[in-house]
């Protein structure tokens, strides 16, 4: 219940990527945390996970200490806000897992909750106007909600895709492999009108690492063939729905077709359901040899060997197909008349290329401590070559190493690289193979997008390393017991402190700039006092402020909170506008000035500049 309630409440608050959200979450966790050490007797932690623990938290230490060489403390506070809520999941799976029963239940928890989104966000796609708000194929047409990011939605998809093969596989029960089999029905064509190329490869890559690391691969390739038909028929078919695949078609003409993919959808599901008895009942009467088992994996790799062979011979080789590929990278996606599957065949980084220029460029100039956590917003701003917004470089790892230096990197690898450490002794349990899979599928993904940044992908993809890491425990007795036990709750309450006060100065700075936004300057100024309150040290805080006070028309007191605002980050190029906005005469142009040395693009510099 926990891991479910956790992938569906993050996933419907726009999974959890707003500071306003991370609070609660982090104190659910941390209550749940409480409750395991309250009631159960707990074995002793392994090392594995005492490091992992350790690993996840120092990293969010390590990036509160950048605030001593950031521009500004907002962002490095808000990094280690986030890394906190991650410690807690992190400890409330682990606790959890102390329980034997546990294991299994805790990637159900996630596999049913990442298929209740998957639902939900298939469902706007197949009933538009009557699922997820007006219809409106203008703004973009790849499946999204509630995630808010299509990538995102398509790790989550295929995250669960690897899931559902492990307990379609290896359930012990009909009805859990039935399931199984039906959620892939959902999740593949989910992942599909997702249309993310990204979400896809690192399914590729978890695929691969669930069969090598499945003792029982044949049983695994077996059931994946039968039962992955009917799921890889759904996306056949919904890719030949034009309304549903192209944006610009009438309201009328995608409900049409969507009523007509959802009846397909739910015959195929029945269709999955029917295969997953017929195979457990074959497998339950017939008997197949080992070297049976063997052939099938033999040719499997085989063919995958033979294709793989075949692209790169159709390339004009390795060596021009990795030239091309990197060419193709460096662009921009086709616009292929707004045909969102000619998208799928393109290799084009969609502006990587240039995120990762302004990251190198950040570990140039500060090799050995980076440039302070959350700063590559401003680098961006600085540097960019193009007018678009980006607050991330798209590659945990070299935006950890542009922004945390040398020592975040080797944080941040080694916390990732310890559930793998745990995987020779993580195999004997039935969907190890599954969870290691679906943590290799996060780790391939986030080395080219902003998924730590969005913790309803984040969240499960620590579930998956805690069950890898608690098969690595000792066999002793109960050993969190008295005095350990109340040195786990004493440890645990400052957590839940913190976040708390975290949460209301995150949720007065959300207030504010909502209020503001929607005409109300007057509460938008008071929740940004509130915020100014439990959150001094934020230049946040005090430019919200000034923001109202602009709005209201006292422009001395919107100078001073916006000077304040400066002070605390001298970077920050929004804060230097809206100080221009509140200023006159050479004030307003040394303010202007130096917005526009911080964002030579923004065309809002432009703007203040010709209409005053």
């Amino acid at each position: 219940m926990t891991a479910f309630a956790a992938v569906v409440g993050l996933g419907a608050v726009d999974g959890g990527y707003f500071p306003g959200d991370w609070g609660l979450a982090t104190v659910a966790f941390t209550l749940v945390a409480a409750s395991a050490v309250l009631v159960a007797d707990l074995p002793r932690p392994s090392r594995l996970e005492l490091a992992f623990l350790a690993g996840l938290a120092a990293l969010s230490l390590w990036a509160l200490v950048s605030t001593a060489w950031s521009p500004g403390a907002t962002a490095p506070v808000l990094e280690a806000e986030r890394g906190l809520l991650y410690v807690a999941a992190a400890a409330a799976a682990i606790l959890l897992l102390s329980f034997r029963e546990a294991f299994s239940a805790l990637l159900g928890g996630v596999l049913a909750g990442a298929v209740a989104v998957a639902l939900y966000a298939l469902a706007t796609r197949l009933f538009p106007g009557r699922v997820g708000g007006a219809y409106d194929p203008s703004s973009g047409y790849q499946l999204a909600e509630p995630l808010g990011y299509w990538n995102a939605l398509g790790l989550l998809t295929a995250v669960a895709i690897l899931l559902a093969g492990g307990f379609a596989a290896h359930g012990g029960r009909l009805v859990t492999r039935a399931l199984a089999a039906v959620s892939l029905v959902v999740l593949l064509p989910t992942l599909y009108f997702t249309f993310s190329r990204g979400a896809l490869v690192a399914l590729v890559v978890g695929v691969i690492v669930q069969i090598a690391a499945d003792a029982r691969r044949a049983r695994l390739l077996a059931s994946g063939l039968v039962l992955g038909v009917p799921a890889l028929l759904g996306v056949f078919l919904a890719s030949r729905y034009h309304a549903l695949t192209t944006p610009g078609d009438s309201l009328t003409t995608a409900q049409r077709e969507g009523r007509e993919l959802a009846t397909t959808l739910v015959a195929l599901a029945l269709v999955a359901a029917a295969g997953a008895v017929a195979l457990h009942l074959a497998e339950r009467r017939l008997s197949f040899s080992a070297r049976a088992g063997r052939l099938l994996v033999a040719t499997v790799a085989g063919a995958a060997v033979f294709g793989v062979v075949g692209a790169l011979v159709a390339a004009g080789g390795p060596v021009a197909a990795v030239e091309r590929a990197a060419d193709a990278f460096r662009e921009s996606p086709p616009a292929e008349g707004g045909d969102l599957q000619r998208r799928l065949l393109s290799a084009s980084g969609n502006g990587r290329s240039e995120y990762w220029r302004v990251a190198r460029t950040m570990v140039s100039e500060e090799p050995m401590l980076g440039t302070g956590a959350g700063s590559f917003e401003a680098h961006w701003f600085g540097e960019r070559s193009v007018a678009f917004h980006a607050r991330d470089a798209h590659n945990l790892y070299l935006e950890a190493l542009a922004e945390l230096g040398p020592v975040g990197l080797a944080l941040l690898l080694g916390t990732l690289a310890l559930p793998l450490l745990a995987l020779p002794s993580a195999r004997r349990f039935a969907y190890a193979p599954a969870a290691v899979g679906a943590f290799a599928a996060y780790l391939v993904h986030a080395g080219v997008d902003w998924d730590w940044e969005v913790p309803a992908v984040t969240v499960p993809a620590v579930f998956c390393a805690a069950i890898l890491l608690a098969r690595s425990r000792p066999d002793e007795p109960p050993w969190l017991t008295g005095r350990r036990r109340a040195l786990a709750l004493a440890l645990l309450a400052p957590l839940a402190a913190v976040a708390l006060v975290a949460h209301v100065g995150n949720r007065a700075a959300a207030a504010s700039i909502a209020a503001t936004e929607a005409g109300d300057p007057a509460r938008g100024l008071a929740e940004a006092k509130r915020a100014v309150t439990w959150a001094p040290w934020s230049e946040e805080a005090w430019q919200l402020r000034g923001e109202a006070e602009l709005e209201l028309g006292d422009d001395r007191a919107a100078r001073r909170s916006l000077a304040r605002a400066v002070d605390k980050n001298p970077e920050s190029w929004s804060a230097w506008l809206d100080l221009a906005a509140a200023s006159r005469g050479q004030e307003r142009d040394r303010a202007l000035d130096r917005a526009a040395a911080l964002n030579p693009l923004s065309p809002e510099v432009d703007q203040l500049r010709t209409n005053p």
